[in-house]
């Protein structure tokens, strides 16, 4: 009920506005009325927004505030004058009244129309309020709106880490486009030495649970992380305090750590902007001056706080007495469940379907071309062919031994490797999955052996040319991450084509297989949204 009377107050809210300037503009008012009430107009936008400009706030403070207005003053000012001029434009066609001088009646209509609009505003924001607020809620926290639906579970280790992170090197896809360079690959999990290594370079000893995740990565993605500000949070922003630095929401690498002197130094070097105690925290994330710091200025355990030095100095948010209260403390938000769409009227028609002479184009698209963008950001002066030709192919061919499928001959001969636009396929009634999202140039294929011949794989790793079974019969077309594509030559005649998403973990044990290459493409779908349908995100 709440929410209907809101938005029926919305709506008058909204007329009442329109209304006073089209009437100022039929009654002949001065044009600097218009002028005068872009402020009023301002403020009212704003708290029709209400929620929007919340959120800004808390994201970005007065800076993010001040830019909005900047933004919205303009617009106000010129919707201020449309609706002024309809009124000229309707007092016209009746009997136009002469222009007034600006005068005291122009200020009070204006205040009048200020005061009626914060009423109207007001009472939406405590409706709008009362109607989002959940059942079970309301009792504890009677005027919350759902701004954060915590998941209550502790996190455990196990649900610590969301992934090893981008900012981590890809060994797979820079041994790939290296061309025959030698890459490290390091293990994902740091050891008790390196553990001890960072220890002794930092000076201070970490605490035991943080080192035992440091055991099962070295640092890492944690995703979206806070805690409380308060014994009884509730739902709403204000009542939590992202951890990790939420934009980046990671655990830095061991190599990474060190003090919020250090950090600072990067850039100053005025004793003046260093906090205080800064050669005593340990910097475990940052963005900025918002950091998640191991506090060492007292004997015996660290403490845990959270600061953002550029809003509040030296002053803490929150803090924790130990890494184990911190840890305990930790919630994620629940995932939000995806709005149902059909995904069907965001795909194109299969390739197969395209004219023939029309397929190999269509199949690459307008994308851009990351391993070219690479290429061309080294100093070694050589990047991949524009489009494959007979000499680039007999020589690949000839390199990985083996003949290489036809349609794919006649896809890199459009273009030679990039991002791919028909990149989706129908995987049952209800589902779909993306087998790959680029295709390397044909300089970069290159056998499962040659490419785990140019990795120092780390101590205690097999490398895949000795653990895995006639490596050199399985040709990477893509590799990126735990990612790869590979033509799988080790069966008698026509090759099949391996999609693998965990590498790294399973090999190619749990590899989607497609027997028919041929088929397969021709089943490959792009994203077409048409301007009449809805957005799917």
């Amino acid at each position: 009920m709440s929410s209907k009377v809101a938005g029926a107050l919305r709506i008058v809210a909204a007329m009442t506005v329109v209304v006073s300037l089209v009437g100022a503009g039929c009654l002949g008012r001065s044009p600097w009325i218009v002028v005068l009430a872009t402020p009023a107009l301002t403020l009212l936008y704003a708290l029709g927004k209400f929620r929007q400009w919340q959120l800004a706030w808390r994201a970005g403070g007065s800076k993010s505030i001040a830019l909005g207005v900047l933004v919205a003053l303009p617009i106000q000012l010129v919707l201020g004058y449309v609706f002024y001029l309809v009124g000229r434009g309707l007092a016209s066609l009746i009997e136009p009244a002469p222009i007034a001088a600006f005068g005291t009646a122009d200020v009070l209509a204006v205040g009048l129309m200020l005061l009626i609009g914060l009423g109207f505003s007001l009472a939406i924001i405590k409706l709008e309020r009362n109607a989002t607020a959940p059942v079970a809620d309301q009792a504890a926290h009677p005027t919350d709106e759902v701004e954060l639906d915590m998941d209550q579970r502790p996190l455990t280790p196990e649900t610590f880490f969301k992934s090893p992170g981008y900012w981590r090197p890809d060994p797979l896809r820079e041994a790939l486009e290296g061309r025959g360079k030698r890459v490290a690959k390091p293990a994902l999990a740091a050891s008790e030495l390196e553990i001890a290594a960072a220890e002794e370079r930092l000076g201070f000893r970490l605490p035991e649970s943080l080192r035992a995740l440091y055991r099962m990565l070295d640092g890492g993605y944690v995703g979206a992380l806070y805690v409380p500000l308060k014994t009884d949070p509730g739902p709403v922003y204000d009542d939590w305090r992202g951890a990790f630095s939420i934009d980046y929401s990671s655990l830095s690498p061991l190599k990474d750590l060190r003090t919020v002197r250090a950090h600072y130094e990067d850039f100053t070097d005025d004793p003046d902007d260093i906090p205080t105690q800064a050669d005593t925290l340990l910097v475990l994330q940052s963005r900025y001056g918002d950091m998640t710091l191991l506090d060492y200025s007292r004997p015996g355990e660290p403490r845990v706080s959270i600061v953002d030095f550029d809003r509040n100095g030296d002053l803490a948010d929150i803090t924790f007495e130990t890494f184990d209260a911190f840890f305990q403390a930790l919630r994620r938000p629940k995932e939000e469940k995806p709005r149902s769409f059909n995904r069907e009227l965001f795909r194109s028609k299969p390739l197969g379907d395209l004219p023939g002479d029309g397929r190999a184009t269509a199949f690459w698209g307008d994308a851009n071309h990351p391993f070219v963008n690479t290429a061309k950001g080294r100093d070694d002066g050589w990047h991949p062919k524009a489009m494959a030709d007979d000499a680039l192919i007999n020589e690949t061919e000839a390199r990985i031994g083996a003949k290489l499928p036809e349609v794919f001959k006649h896809l890199w001969r459009a273009k030679n490797g990039g991002d791919v636009a028909y990149r989706f396929l129908k995987d049952g009634p209800d589902g779909e999955f993306e087998p790959f999202e680029e295709l390397a140039p044909m300089e970069y294929v290159v056998t499962l052996a040659e490419l785990s011949r140019r990795i120092d794989f780390s101590p205690g790793e097999t490398p895949w040319h000795e653990s895995m079974a006639e490596a050199d019969k399985l040709v990477v077309l893509n590799a990126k991450r735990e990612v790869m594509v590979l033509l799988d030559f080790r069966r008698e005649g026509d090759p099949s084509l391996l999609v693998v998403d965990d590498f790294d973990a399973c090999g190619i044990d749990n590899a989607r297989a497609f027997d028919d290459i041929d088929a397969f493409i021709e089943k490959l779908r792009k994203f077409e949204r048409s301007p009449l349908l809805p957005s799917p995100l």
